[in-house]
């Protein structure tokens, strides 16, 4: 919790400090990134601002991650996923998700499962305030992991509290707090590790800002604290830190690396992430 509450200070501080540099010049040619959606996919925090109504993305994801004992609960072999999404923008603030993972190589950090589609997760995003004054936007997210994968049961869910504030200088803060309820058994969860915890809780905070002047290249970092999966095991402490390309006519492209902060028992030691954005209707 100190490793937590001291990386809020300091992310805090310095989006404040960047605001107010940004608002002491009179040369700055940048504005507020307004309507800027981040993918998702790269990140562990979602961002305040749903899908534009009636446009649907097709998202390719492929991530890569490593450990070494005794982090990853031991599997030192690297894991790989594929991972192709939809989003929705099904109404004026209101966008759908789903995506089905493909763990490849060793069927991912799950030794003695399965390789091959893992569960189908379903999610819901609803921004209910939009950015006014000293308020940043905020949204609800839901998400439900469905047994469609192998030796998998039960339905999890998960409900998420997403804060998003918009700065003149072009740059974002992020304030995300979660809590999971798992009541069944994940496809790809092989391992004599445990049991699994019925209740996960964590939070993320994070910055976004324009690598250039039209801000279509942006800079992403975040700080991720949550509990364990399992009982037993430490809590996990990750940080990402990567950039997004927002490539027009609906197309992003956006690679993230991860690395992890602690030698907990489910902590990865690095990992990378590409995803590829294209709208399919816009």
């Amino acid at each position: 919790m100190k490793r937590f509450l001291s990386a809020a200070c300091v992310l805090a501080f310095s989006a404040a400090v960047l605001a107010q540099e940004a608002d002491s010049t009179t040369v700055t040619t940048t504005t507020r990134a307004g309507g800027f959606d981040s993918i998702g996919e790269l990140w562990s925090f979602e961002d305040a601002v749903p899908l534009c109504t009636g446009r649907v993305d097709l998202r390719l994801t492929g991530a890569w991650s490593t450990a070494s004992a005794p982090a990853n609960l031991g599997d030192s072999s690297d894991d790989y996923v594929i991972q192709p999404s939809l989003v929705w923008g099904v109404a004026e603030n209101l966008e759908l998700s789903a995506n089905v993972p493909v763990w490849v190589g060793d069927a991912g950090d799950r030794p003695g499962g399965l390789d091959g589609n893992a569960d189908t997760n379903v999610g819901l995003l609803w921004r209910f305030m939009e950015q006014d004054g000293g308020w940043p936007a905020m949204a609800l997210s839901a998400h439900g992991r469905f047994p469609t994968g192998d030796n998998s049961s039960g339905v999890d869910g998960e409900l998420r509290l997403i804060m998003t504030n918009d700065y003149d200088s072009c740059i974002r803060s992020h304030i995300n707090l979660f809590g999971i309820t798992v009541n069944g058994n994940d496809s790809r969860d092989g391992r004599d590790v445990g049991d699994t915890r019925d209740f996960q809780w964590g939070a993320v905070i994070g910055l976004d800002g324009p690598l250039c002047s039209d801000g279509a290249v942006r800079w992403v970092v975040d700080y991720l604290h949550r509990s364990s999966f399992h009982n037993g095991q430490g809590n996990i402490n990750l940080v990402d830190v990567g950039w997004e390309w927002s490539m027009g006519s609906g197309n992003g492209l956006g690679m993230s690396f991860q690395v992890g902060l602690d030698r907990s028992g489910e902590t990865p030691n690095f990992g990378a992430t590409v995803t590829y954005s294209m709208a399919l209707v816009q």
